[in-house]
């Protein structure tokens, strides 16, 4: 028996251990995080969309001529012109809309700025031209100035600035609560990348802020004639009318972000299980 068999029948060698592997770092779900930032985006979503339409003069303009009190100026507008031998009612929505962009900026505590009146010019030298009459520079300054007046008139009114009052009280906290939405917006987003949880967080955050904006556009759209202050029947129309409208481009959106959320988690699963 040699030397090294002896050796091992009495010293036998111990199998090595082998070392313990390092435990990896696992998933950490941050659901409150998500919850934040769908209340974040509904109030971006809220804020950003009323400013963009309800609180925006140019928009609400638009508006305005498709409503009661728009077609009231523009048939006053066409029956001057039928009087004066131009027809076919060229005063049109577009046409008058630069005109009540000026009342609603009266509406809103905005400085009116001077309205330029080259498109109604056009309409009715275009009109005027058809209807074989002339159209002197006289007549279309005057018209010019009366679709003025008549709109000055139009927002003027008690029932007008008493709805005023309430909607420059709505424009500034919108403006207030926009900003605020902001600033906790870039603190939140810089602590989702510190956690790098912020892909993880924007498609829970995206879809259930959504949703919420979808609910509260069409909450928002019944119970806005109750919310509105009693006032006369044209202007709760006038009133009704232009906050429908902000409303729907909200629910459009609160649909277009709950899309887009879904795609962000489906995103973030597929790169992160691959």
């Amino acid at each position: 028996m040699s030397e090294n068999t002896r050796m091992a029948r009495y010293h036998p060698t111990e199998p090595k251990q082998a070392p313990d592997p390092q435990p990896q770092a696992t998933y950490q779900r941050r659901p409150a995080l998500g919850r934040w930032l769908a209340v974040l985006v509904l109030l971006l979503t809220v804020t950003v969309g009323l400013k963009l339409t309800v609180f925006n003069a140019t928009y609400t303009a638009g508006v305005v001529s498709r409503s009661t009190v728009g077609e009231r100026v523009i048939n006053r507008l066409n029956n001057k012109l039928s009087d004066l031998g131009v027809t076919g009612n060229p005063v049109t929505a577009s046409v008058a809309q630069p005109y009540l962009a000026m009342g609603v900026a009266q509406l809103y505590g905005q400085s009116a700025n001077s309205v330029d009146a080259t498109e109604l010019t056009s309409a009715i030298e275009t009109q005027a031209s058809t209807d074989g009459v002339s159209a002197s520079t006289s007549l279309t300054k005057s018209i010019a100035q009366r679709a003025e007046k008549l709109v000055t008139k139009t927002f003027n009114t008690t029932a007008m600035q008493t709805a005023a009052s309430q909607l420059q009280w709505a424009r500034q906290l919108n403006f207030y609560v926009l900003v605020a939405a902001l600033l906790l917006t870039a603190v939140t987003v810089g602590y989702a990348l510190s956690v790098h949880h912020f892909w993880a967080g924007l498609g829970p955050g995206l879809t259930l802020g959504g949703l919420l904006a979808v609910i509260v556009g069409v909450v928002g759209w019944f119970i806005l004639p109750v919310m509105l202050p009693n006032t006369t029947t044209t202007v709760t129309h006038l009133l009704t009318s232009i906050g429908h409208s902000g409303l729907g481009v909200l629910i459009f959106v609160g649909g277009g972000e709950i899309v887009l959320g879904l795609l962000a988690l489906l995103g973030h699963r597929t790169f992160r299980s691959a």
